[in-house]
Order: structure tokens, then C-alpha cells, then sequence
């Protein structure tokens, strides 16, 4: 059954015993997948034996196919633990100008791949309060997406804002854009702001489960974007102060 086509009316408890389903099946799948992408970045390196280009080329392929499914299986974990509010936040500072360099440092391979410019503004005060890892994958999802929307030798911008109790983080590219019919539904599940030739179609997950966490630290996302010229996603976090 495909999410999006889920009965309308179910009991809650039949809400919970499906997001219960779809957590189980994803554990259940993440663990060979990960194994699959471990064994396939091993090839790649050549740490068991030479490659030759072609034998490279599809091995990366693999790879690549790997990675996208490993990510919608951990969207639809993080899918079902936010549908049974079952995702606890871990509080504490954390530096978002240091966040977006270490991103930019794990996107290395896809950024050097597409020949794009990533740059972080420098902001002494960029420090809100949350979940590390909860805020490190919404910006690793918004950066994924830049990467794949922005042509190749485009650029992406980080840059900060300190807006009285907020911190204003704004991610900046050079891509595609997205259409403004689609804008309005952008943080939708199972909406995808823009389909690019030879990329994979995402599950349309993302960018809903990056706001449903945004939100949960009392925080803002947005969007603003020009077809042609490119996008810029903007997300507010509290400053360093416990969230009630």
C-alpha cells in the first residue's frame, strides 16, 4: 500500500499500527541495504582489487541507487516515529555555521561530482538550541536537494541572519527553481518541488519531515524561489534558550 493511498478515516489506533508496520519493514530493509552501500563503497575504492572504467562507472551507479533508497527508507522511519510522535529531541547548543560546513564536507563527493561552489558565511553568533542530529539531517536534506536541483558550476550560498529570539539560516542556489504553482505545497507529504532529467524522483518526504522537525523546536521553514535563477530555503531556530 502506498502511503498517499492510506484509507481516509482510519481509527488512530489503525493510524499507529501502520506507522508501527512501516517502521518494522524499514528496519528490516535498512539493514541489508546498508550492507549492499558498505560492500559497493568498498569496490569503488578498489580496496579489494583494481576496476576498470566501466566496471567503475556502474559500480558508482549501484552505489548512488543505494543511497537514495537507504534515504527514502530512513524518511519513512522518521514518517512513522513523527505520525506516532515518537521522535524525543535531545536539546542543546548547537553552532549552525559549524553544522553547515560539516554538511558541506559529507555532500564533498556529489558537490566535487557537479563541479557546484558551496560556501559558508562566517557568523560568530549563529548558536540555537536543539536536537544536533535532527537539525543536521533537515540541512543535509535541504543541501542533497540544492545538489541536485543546481546545474553543473552553479554555486550554493549559506548565510545567517540573528533575528531577536531567532537564528536565520538561508541556503542559497544557482539551480532550476521551482514553479510557483508548486510552492504553495512544497512542505506537503509527497510533494517534490521540481523533476530534473536523469535524477531519481524522490519519495517526497523530505522536505515535509524537515518541517515537522522544525516545528517541534518551535522553529520556521521557508521557501522562496524564481525558475531560472534559483532558490533559497530559510529556517529559523530559537537561540539558545529551552524550548517549553
Amino acid at each position: 500500500m502506498e502511503l498517499e493511498n492510506m484509507p481516509v478515516g482510519q481509527s488512530k489506533k489503525d493510524e499507529l499500527e501502520f506507522a508501527r508496520f512501516l517502521a518494522q519493514i524499514g528496519h528490516e530493509i535498512r539493514t541489508p541495504l546498508n550492507a549492499i552501500k558498505g560492500f559497493g563503497e568498498l569496490l569503488v575504492e578498489e580496496q579489494v582489487g583494481p576496476l576498470n572504467p566501466i566496471q567503475k562507472k556502474y559500480l558508482s551507479k549501484m552505489n548512488d541507487s543505494a543511497q537514495s533508497l537507504l534515504l527514502i527508507v530512513n524518511q519513512i522511519l522518521d514518517w512513522a516515529k513523527l505520525e506516532s510522535n515518537q521522535i524525543p529531541l535531545q536539546m542543546e547548543p548547537v553552532n549552525l555555521c559549524d553544522l553547515a560546513s560539516e554538511i558541506g564536507n559529507l555532500m564533498e563527493l556529489g558537490l566535487n561530482r557537479k563541479q557546484i561552489t558551496y560556501t559558508v558565511e562566517k557568523q560568530e553568533n549563529a548558536a540555537v538550541y536543539g536536537d544536533r542530529g535532527r537539525i543536521r539531517e533537515v540541512m543535509l536534506n535541504l543541501l542533497n536537494n540544492a545538489v541536485k536541483f543546481t546545474d553543473i558550476g552553479g554555486s550554493i550560498k549559506v548565510s545567517f541572519e540573528d533575528k531577536e529570539q531567532f537564528i536565520v539560516m538561508h541556503m542559497q542556489d544557482t539551480g532550476c527553481g521551482i514553479p510557483q504553482e508548486k510552492l504553495a505545497h512544497l512542505f506537503e507529504p509527497f510533494s517534490r518541488g521540481a523533476d530534473m532529467p536523469g535524477e531519481e524522483k524522490n519519495s517526497g518526504l523530505g522536505l515535509w519531515i524537515s518541517r515537522s522537525v522544525i516545528e517541534l523546536h518551535q522553529g520556521h521553514i521557508w521557501c522562496s524561489s524564481e525558475e531560472g535563477k534559483g532558490t533559497v530555503m530559510s529556517v529559523a531556530l530559537p537561540k539558545q534558550q529551552e524550548v517549553v
